[in-house]
């Protein structure tokens, strides 16, 4: 005689929504409970209320719920910029890492060269592994190999490594924001740079170069800066520039908003209004850019899709790990979206 699920869950002792989660082979119970209830059900003779199999867990996709790492690889400690930047690329990656069945953990190791990634990270535990590094050095990548796990790089590419990785379009971005300056008539365009050895900070100002020279614009080597320093000590280096003599031009781009702020400062303490004097563009699309005086016009990145890629990426490759496909180095690259506030005007 068929009963309904409520009854068996009575029977068995657990609650309705637990019975579903087992009936419908759905996350949120552990292995353990799961594989004893689903036992004495058969036992009781009502394994025809099981539902077949889903296709993924028969193809040999992750398990639910296996964990994910994310791992942030550093010698040092970022003075922030980080801090502001990254929740919301964690949070996409978060979402759609528990959408797809796994659990997420945040691992932080003060290790550039990852020589203690072996000991902290166990093949066993972690189905694969979002890495954030400035640079992807061989030194990395040989640890990485070395741990059999599936990882996909965060906004890191070295094309000799064969890393796969989600990134900026730098290009993309880039070039939008030097033709949009074009556009509003800006001849004299420079760019500022801290000189933080990141790959995708290098990576921006290589193709801000290879912009002035597609566009037909001349590039003065004193509005190629790079301060190699950043907040209080770059508004001190930029004031001191701008002051000697060297003239800013109409427009800057600047590598990154937090970096804007010290420019900002900087061209007001040197007697230069933005955008009345000299037009100012960031990169990234904090929050920032809207409560700075002007507002910033920037590039906006889609920081949560970001972090969604990274894992769609990621739950593919522990797929062809899974079926012993062939593993071939993918980039995934995210558009940048040019956002106008009140930092550019139109050069009279």
């Amino acid at each position: 005689m068929a009963i309904k699920s409520k009854e068996l869950a009575g029977m068995l002792g657990v609650s309705t929504a637990t019975m579903s989660l087992v009936l419908n082979h759905k996350p949120g119970i552990s292995d353990e409970l799961r594989s004893s209830l689903l036992a004495r059900i058969q036992e009781m003779g009502y394994g025809y209320m099981i539902k077949e199999e889903p296709q993924e867990l028969q193809e040999g996709f992750p398990a639910p719920m296996k964990n994910i790492a994310y791992l942030v690889m550093s010698d040092y400690q970022d003075e922030g910029d980080e801090a502001a930047f990254f929740p919301p690329v964690i949070e996409g990656a978060e979402r759609e890492a528990r959408h797809l069945g796994y659990h997420f953990s945040i691992i932080h190791m003060y290790d550039e060269k990852g020589s203690r990634l072996r000991d902290s990270i166990r093949k066993e535990e972690y189905a694969g592994m979002l890495v954030y590094a400035d640079v992807m050095s061989q030194a990395l990548k040989q640890e990485l190999d070395a741990m059999d796990i599936p990882y996909v790089m965060l906004d890191c590419y070295d094309p000799f490594m064969k890393a796969s990785s989600v990134t900026v379009n730098s290009q993309q971005g880039i070039y939008t924001a030097v033709r949009y300056l074009q556009e509003k008539g800006h001849r004299e365009i420079g760019y500022v740079a801290t000189g933080t050895a990141r790959s995708s900070l290098l990576e921006r100002r290589r193709y801000f170069h290879y912009a002035i020279e597609d566009l037909g614009l001349q590039l003065n080597r004193e509005h190629d800066i790079v301060t190699d320093c950043r907040g209080a000590k770059a508004q001190e280096y930029l004031e001191l520039l701008w002051k000697s003599g060297v003239k800013p031009p109409t427009a800057l781009l600047v590598e990154n908003d937090v970096l804007a702020i010290p420019v900002y400062r900087a061209l007001k303490s040197a007697g230069y209004r933005v955008p009345e004097d000299v037009s100012v563009i960031g990169f990234d699309g904090r929050s920032i850019c809207s409560i700075m005086e002007p507002t910033l016009t920037t590039m906006r990145i889609p920081r949560r899709l970001l972090g969604r890629s990274l894992i769609m990426l990621l739950h593919n490759k522990i797929d062809m790990k899974a079926r012993s496909m062939e593993d071939i180095p993918v980039r995934l690259e995210i558009n940048a979206e040019l956002v106008e506030m009140e930092s550019v005007c139109p050069l009279r």
